[in-house]
């Protein structure tokens, strides 16, 4: 089978060459047909024949010549289409050689595959189990199988493991071996972890120098259910060939996308002159990240369940608890504290809870002797209703889904409008290249890795605040003295940008911002009937909601101002939290500033947190991932602002652009940034402030461009967004990824992306 393989890549790899030099000979077009077909039937056999260890090779192959064949025949020349026709060539035969480094491993005739028994090994804290049929392991206890005299040189390890139906987790495997340079065990030699449902797990590649004497596979679950039967250990059992097109598609459109933005005429042409063409891959690229989310959403619900899901007889604190008071007409919730609690001197200190073992609700306000939801409540407009006409409850991860898919749609409406109206004159290729930014490093993929109620707010509040800044932007009123004023947009941008505050308050000063545009629109307006039907529709829909939330703040806490995080029963006493400058340091290295870490080895791209070594108590949750000024690279264009100023001929306009970008792009996320200290450092608040800070420096980057004459530095400044935009991708990407699918709750996922990465 080996001759059969080294032949085919022999072929392709003459057949890709011939492909991309086109000779128009006809002995040559001959043998391109005959061999584009041959290389599709091959492929197509796989779905006939089981090809062992070399599956799924013939079918990439055969995809890829399909491939080739199909862009060779297209009338259309196109100096991109030519290089991805050899990109796809460069990716298949790296997939095929260079990627599958372990199945090589054993092509020499000095491994000889040995099958090791489980019934012949020497077990420690354990015992062969004949009618099991190998060595059975329960829970997290570790247990060891030991083999003498093995006498063989190893270059594979193969792990024949068999898992119960209710098995949790992966199993860590550890192996310990001698070798001819050395009498004793080198520990550790294996160090891997075995999937459940991952075949590939099981196999372990070794690099030691000559033969093996004594041998020493070490065994232990990560979860008290975790189950498995051992059967047997191959030694230099051929490694499976493991074809992963996603890999060979991320490099090949990473690769020509950075290719075109460098050379093709069509992406170096404006906006303006190719705003039809532009959709097409702006409705792929938000279509992708649409479906990404969905994808990340759904990987999360147990097979089968999902219709399960809108028939939910219990929610959480918003789709339930909220839902069930409203519904009886009152603001708190229908729990009784305990007597324990209402005895407390001070009810928010947790240690005190805690050591006397009172009976509390988590994360619940709690304030006069009643519980209260300090979450906002604009989610109710779907989960209200839902539950009034069914009878069951909103699913917590549908709605993160819903809300976090429709904000990205949004977003990139947003994105779209402003390059539109303000900056037609970027190239093709740089609106591409800032879509995929924004949508990669807009941070609401990490609501949707941990879709719980916690991110109800935070979606919800995405899809609104997107929402309300689509309907601003194209209404008429900023920096449009020609457009015609839309009242109905004034007033649903009013609206949504109140609903924003109403799902999480943090987003108040956003809405501020939203009062200061529609004040500075009131210059277009001239007539007094049109004044009063303007200032109707630009304040009372958010003046009525700021009463009503003012009046649900008043009627829980006594304060229009209190949203009631201060009365919260979590690990800090907010009612007494000092304010230290320190802590705001740490949000705002962590939150803007941090690096990404690349490392060879899971989770291949992370950002440590640091507490900037200081001495005290600052909250943080679970994951991390890198600053925004590093996620979003044309960020750091903020320090071209003043530069940008400059360039405003007008005075007028000049104070106004840096009044509307600096307030709304830069102070109020720094300032969510900065707030974020009491509360302490959570991943999803990326979701705040992270597009706004995008959106701001994007403005000063294409309006820099705009106004320069160079054509060789809009050239530049192309292919550097080309560059960033995948740089973003991979690095945003990966992140979100890991803090979705973690080893421990995720191990096949995770896995998944070691596989991609290795």
């Amino acid at each position: 089978m080996w001759l059969i393989f080294f032949c085919t890549v022999i072929l392709f790899t003459l057949y890709s060459w011939i492909c991309i030099k086109g000779s128009t000979s006809g002995n040559i077009r001959i043998f391109e047909y005959v061999m584009t077909v041959a290389f599709v039937l091959a492929g197509v056999s796989e779905f006939i024949f089981d090809f062992g260890s070399f599956r799924g090779f013939f079918m990439l192959i055969g995809t890829a010549a399909a491939i080739e064949f199909i862009i060779g025949i297209i009338p259309y020349k196109s100096r991109t289409l030519d290089f991805m026709r050899k990109m796809i060539a460069v990716a298949v035969i790296a997939e095929i050689t260079v990627f599958q480094f372990p199945a090589y491993r054993i092509i020499s005739e000095d491994y000889v595959h040995t099958v090791l028994s489980a019934e012949d090994s020497e077990v420690e804290n354990n015992i062969y189990d004949k009618s099991a049929g190998g060595v059975v392991l329960s829970g997290t206890d570790e247990f060891s199988m030991t083999y003498r005299n093995v006498g063989k040189k190893t270059g594979t390890v193969r792990v024949n493991i068999r898992f119960d139906e209710e098995n949790e987790g992966y199993i860590n495997f550890f192996a310990d071996m001698t070798e001819e340079t050395g009498y004793y065990y080198r520990m550790k030699i294996i160090d891997e972890k075995i999937i459940p449902d991952s075949s590939m797990s099981e196999y372990a590649v070794v690099q030691l120098s000559g033969k093996s004497d004594t041998m020493r596979f070490r065994f232990s679950g990560t979860d008290k259910n975790s189950r498995c039967v051992i059967e047997s250990i191959e030694l230099n059992a051929p490694v499976p060939f493991d074809i992963m097109p996603l890999r060979v598609l991320l490099i090949i459109i990473s690769v020509t996308f950075i290719y075109a933005c460098i050379f093709s005429g069509i992406m170096k042409k404006p906006y303006a002159q190719n705003y039809k063409i532009c959709r097409i891959p702006g409705l792929f690229v938000t279509g992708t990240a649409v479906m990404l989310v969905v994808i990340m959403v759904m990987a999360k619900i147990p097979h089968g369940e999902f219709s399960e899901r809108f028939r939910l007889e219990s929610g959480d604190q918003i789709t339930e608890e909220l839902v069930t008071a409203f519904e009886k007409g009152k603001f708190e919730l229908d729990y009784e504290p305990s007597d324990e609690l209402l005895e407390m001197e001070n009810p928010y200190d947790s240690g005190s809870r805690y050591y006397n073992n009172t009976d509390f609700m988590w994360d619940h306000s709690f304030y006069d002797g009643k519980y209260y939801s300090y979450y906002g409540i604009a989610p109710l407009i779907i989960f209200l209703p839902y539950h009034l006409i069914s009878g069951y409850f909103f699913p917590s991860d549908i709605a993160v889904m819903l809300f976090s898919a429709v904000g990205l749609i949004f977003l990139s409406m947003v994105y779209s409008a402003v390059v539109r109206k303000f900056f037609g004159g970027i190239s093709t290729g740089t609106y591409i290249s800032g879509l995929v930014i924004i949508l990669a490093s807009c941070g609401i993929w990490f609501s949707a890795g941990r879709p719980m109620f916690y991110e109800i707010a935070v979606s919800s509040g995405f899809m609104t605040g997107t929402a309300g800044a689509y309907c601003l932007i194209t209404s008429g009123i900023i920096f449009a003295d020609k457009e015609p004023v839309k009242y109905f947009r004034i007033a649903l941008s009013s609206l949504l940008l109140g609903l924003s505050v109403m799902c999480r308050p943090t987003l108040a000063l956003y809405a501020l911002c939203g009062c200061m545009f529609y004040i500075c629109g009131l210059g277009k307006i001239k007539g007094r009937k049109k004044i009063i039907s303007y200032v109707a529709c630009a304040f009372m829909p958010i003046v009525f909601l700021g009463i009503f939330q003012m009046y649900y703040n008043y009627a829980r806490f006594d304060s229009v101002f209190e949203f009631g995080i201060k009365y919260s029963l979590t690990v800090n006493d907010f009612t007494r939290n000092e304010f230290h400058f320190h802590y705001v340091l740490v949000s705002l290295y962590n939150f803007l500033f941090a690096p990404p870490s690349f490392i060879p080895e899971y989770p291949y791209i992370s950002a440590p947190f640091s507490f900037l070594g200081i001495n005290g108590y600052y909250y943080k949750d679970e994951g991390s991932a890198s600053g925004i000024f590093f996620t979003a690279l044309p960020v750091f264009g903020y320090f071209l602002g003043l530069y940008a100023l400059k360039k405003i001929p007008d005075i007028k306009n000049r104070i106004k652009s840096g009044i509307i970008i600096g307030l709304s792009c830069l102070i109020m996320p720094a300032v969510i940034v900065c707030a974020s200290w009491e509360s302490g450092y959570a991943v999803r608040y990326t979701a705040d402030f992270s597009w706004y800070m995008i959106i701001g420096a994007f403005v000063i980057l294409f309006y820099l461009i705009q106004k320069s004459d160079s054509r060789q530095r809009a050239d530049i400044f192309a292919r550097v967004m080309g560059i960033c935009a995948v740089y973003s991708a991979f690095v945003s990407g990966t992140e979100a990824y890991n803090f979705a699918f973690t080893y421990q709750n995720f191990p096949k996922y995770a896995e998944f992306l070691t596989r991609l990465f290795s």
